[in-house]
């Protein structure tokens, strides 16, 4: 109990802690897309030189739909952070949505030589040999852009979900401890009592995945 209590307080610390670029991490990880663009707006306002929040705000307006200012947005991220996976990728889906194969398949190159997950690797090579066998139909284009996006969400939640677990092993020893921590998508294998932690069961869709 007395853990319990010093857990929900830690998370309540947290909270009040928040500032606009956290509000908008938690505004996109739970689809918020309109919020999370205002909040990353209101970092870029009160710090012009947070490229973190310029990339998060390119990522937004891309999930908005709004798909020429998310070009014009992360061509200012690219230009400072130009080896950032996420800026090459969003860039990319973006000038796919726009039927522009030519400057897609540029920033997926140029993201597949970067340290990536080797299954957004994978995918990613996929993806250019299809762009470069010739002029992409509309319904190929989508399966390219959903296949190159779900991954790399998959991705980045297993990423979030091991940053979680380490942060919660610094606090508790016992497993039964991290549902204060985790969120509800994502659990290490040790709460389902399984003697092996070989990966993170990350929930997207109402199915789970290994990752």
């Amino acid at each position: 109990m007395k853990h319990a209590l010093l857990a929900l307080a830690l998370i309540a610390l947290a909270a009040g802690c928040a500032t606009p670029y956290r509000e908008g991490q938690s505004a996109m990880r739970q689809g918020r897309f309109a919020e999370a663009e205002g909040f990353f707006s209101q970092a870029l306002a009160a710090d012009p030189g947070r490229t973190d929040a310029l990339v998060g705000l390119g990522i937004a307006q891309y999930k908005r739909g709004e798909i020429d200012q998310a070009s014009e947005t992360l061509q200012k991220a690219l230009l400072v952070r130009p080896t950032e996976p996420s800026v090459r990728l969003y860039l990319a889906l973006a000038y796919l949505r726009n039927r522009d194969a030519l400057q897609a398949e540029e920033q997926l190159t140029a993201l597949r030589s970067l340290n990536i997950d080797p299954r957004i690797g994978r995918q990613i090579d996929r993806a250019l040999e299809v762009i470069r066998q010739g002029p992409l139909s509309e319904p190929i284009r989508d399966f390219l852009v959903g296949s190159l996006e779900t991954q790399a969400e998959l991705s980045r939640d297993a990423q979030e979900a091991r940053l979680q677990a380490q942060r919660a092993q610094s606090y508790y020893y016992y497993p039964y401890y991290y549902p204060y921590f985790y969120p509800a998508f994502a659990y290490p294998y040790p709460f389902f009592g399984s003697p092996f932690a070989p990966c993170v069961l990350v929930r997207r869709g109402g199915n789970f995945f290994c990752i």
